[in-house]
């Protein structure tokens, strides 16, 4: 992947977060700090649908079921 792909995928990650983190308003401690962006990070890579994925979820690319009970189970696993 050249630097110019990975720097892209970069901004855009971190433009999701900055947007969703604003409506947080912050954090109330360091470790639900730490869950709600390990939270984040996983509906990033796995339910959000991506627009250079003709939106699809990441997760239904890689041929993981996408219905909504299989969604509830990756959450508890997480």
């Amino acid at each position: 992947m050249s630097s110019d792909t990975s720097n892209n995928l970069i901004e855009s990650f971190n433009k999701t977060f900055k947007a969703w983190y604003k409506a947080k308003k912050g954090f109330n401690s360091f470790e639900k700090a730490n869950n709600l962006i390990y939270l984040f990070i996983f509906h990033y890579n796995f339910i959000r649908p991506h627009g250079s994925l003709s939106n699809h979820t990441p997760a239904e690319v890689a041929g993981f079921a996408s219905d909504s009970k299989s969604k509830s189970s990756w959450f508890a696993a997480a």
